[in-house]
């Protein structure tokens, strides 16, 4: 006991990247242990605290065990550390060197690197600080590090290898091959109806708001394993976005500040690694291309809502979008170019409803020879029926929501929790399954699906574009050309008829080699 208080007391710190080793705590940290309470003991000093960092990079700070081992230095309750040298400390040359110079003296804290021979109780206030060159050759040792992991990754991304720790929501790790995705059972059917509903018209907050109504997790409260939560605008963009979900893997779309600034940035989708044909796709490349152009294009309203035409309209000469202008009575399409600067192109104006008739005159008889409408009207009922929620899944949630329920009760018999817990945690569980059920009740009355005639009767207005609106419009059209003169030139999204397909009125030779018709 003696011999105890007459040794000093320290403190040891271990660390270990994770580019050093796996595990929960590996062999190098257990080697790092044995080896400083070997040498403490040999040199007169009793360990009296640990602290370790266990898979952290030595060029970030932020550490948790440093960090509670500075705690314990700045309220005095320790004088003296050790690591087994310099690097365990720290690979970012700068703040090493200001903990040493600066913090540690001014806390009155010595700090020995065993191995590195470094002890700042025992250095010369006169001589050169050798810590200064270590410091330096440990950072270039991590940024030499850093950028050969970083190559070594971009080279398995550009192979096609998926390298997130986790999977893009829709899609799940294969357990066969951890570079590679597959279609989650679950999720993947929320993507498809993302898409679905986006190309049918709806608003991005019309689609969240939809899906935080009927329950359906987002991607942050699944990866926190709560139920519903809310959906943003910004994650259905990013899942509109991202040619992952038309099959092609898609890295690199956020990256490191530097190696030793740990925040990511988001990078240009121009540099974004995208590999083709690498795993399943959950949406069509025709769709996702669709969903692209309508993100892309800069929408306008009339007074009574968005036009039809919204974001269509461009000028012939100039290439500038076309933009609604009322003067009077009637509303106007103007060149945007020409409203900024009239000096850099002409009005050439045209009215709004003019215009509108004649794409649809035009319009009509293409759609009329492009498909059938019993063929359409089918088509419509499956869409339909996929657009439902499937009551199995309603009922699978409830009954987790009653386990749930059936839990809490038990937890209030053990005393786990008191009655006030339980009546918040019950009530919220019930409304939850409130809702459940009467979404559920719904589901079950449409559990026959779409009337067939309702739907005939409905793809014969759609086809002869009696109601068209700025979704179906969107779709056929890639754009709409005004010239000076008044001459119009309409460029459709679908290939030209083939003469023999039914279409007797001669539509098919308005239709331009380059797509254009009219």
């Amino acid at each position: 006991m003696e011999q105890d208080a007459m040794m000093t007391p320290i403190a040891l710190y271990l660390r270990l990247s994770s580019a050093d080793g796996e595990g929960a705590e590996s062999g190098s940290i257990a080697n790092q242990r044995t080896y400083l309470h070997r040498w403490a003991e040999e040199n007169g000093f009793r360990v009296v605290a640990e602290f370790q960092d266990d898979g952290y990079t030595g060029t970030d700070f932020e550490r948790p065990g440093f960090q509670r081992l500075m705690a314990q230095l700045k309220n005095g309750r320790i004088r003296c550390f050790a690591t087994t040298d310099l690097s365990r400390l720290g690979r970012n040359c700068g703040q090493a060197l200001t903990l040493v110079e600066e913090t540690f003296q001014r806390l009155g804290v010595r700090y020995i690197a065993v191995n590195d021979g470094y002890d700042t109780g025992k250095m010369s206030r006169e001589s050169l600080d050798p810590s200064v060159f270590k410091f330096l050759l440990n950072e270039l040792y991590a940024k030499d590090c850093s950028a050969k992991v970083l190559r070594a990754k971009r080279t398995l991304q550009r192979e096609g290898k998926f390298l997130g720790g986790q999977a893009p929501y829709g899609y799940r790790i294969d357990p066969a091959d951890k570079y590679r995705l597959l279609p989650d059972e679950e999720t993947a059917p929320v993507v498809r109806r993302i898409y679905h509903s986006f190309l049918a018209g709806q608003t991005l907050g019309q689609i969240a708001r939809t899906l935080e109504q009927q329950g359906i997790p987002s991607p942050a409260a699944r990866r926190a394993g709560r139920e519903g939560g809310a959906w943003s605008t910004a994650t259905l963009r990013r899942i509109l976005t991202l040619p992952t979900y038309r099959g092609a893997l898609t890295q690199h779309v956020t990256e490191m500040t530097s190696y030793k600034v740990h925040t990511r940035r988001p990078v240009p989708p121009g540099q974004w690694m995208v590999c083709e044909n690498t795993h399943p796709p959950l949406v069509s490349e025709e769709e996702f291309r669709q969903a692209q152009a309508l993100l892309g294009r800069r929408r306008y309203a009339s007074r009574t809502g968005e036009h039809a035409l919204s974001g269509l309209v461009v000028c012939a000469d100039c290439g500038g979008r076309m933009y609604p202008h009322r003067v009077g009575g009637y509303c106007y399409f103007i060149c945007g170019t020409y409203a900024r600067n009239s000096g850099q192109c002409s009005a050439h104006r045209i009215r709004e409803d003019r215009l509108e008739q004649l794409v649809l005159e035009r319009l009509r008889p293409l759609m009329q020879c492009a498909a059938a409408s019993e063929q359409l009207a089918r088509r419509l009922c499956v869409d339909l029926s996929f657009d439902q929620t499937a009551p199995e899944r309603l009922q699978q949630k409830l009954d987790r929501l009653a386990a749930q329920r059936r839990q809490a009760y038990a937890d209030r018999l053990e005393g786990l929790i008191d009655a006030g817990e339980y009546a918040i945690v019950s009530a919220r569980l019930r409304k939850k399954e409130e809702g459940l059920r009467c979404l559920l009740q719904r589901q079950t009355k449409q559990k026959t699906g779409p009337d067939l005639e309702e739907m005939r009767k409905r793809a014969e207005d759609l086809l002869e574009l009696k109601r068209p609106n700025r979704a179906v419009l969107g779709r056929l059209i890639r754009k709409i050309t005004v010239a000076e003169d008044g001459g119009v030139e309409i460029y459709c999204s679908f290939a030209r008829p083939l003469p023999g397909d039914g279409c007797d009125n001669g539509a098919e030779k308005e239709i331009n080699t380059n797509g254009a018709i009219f």
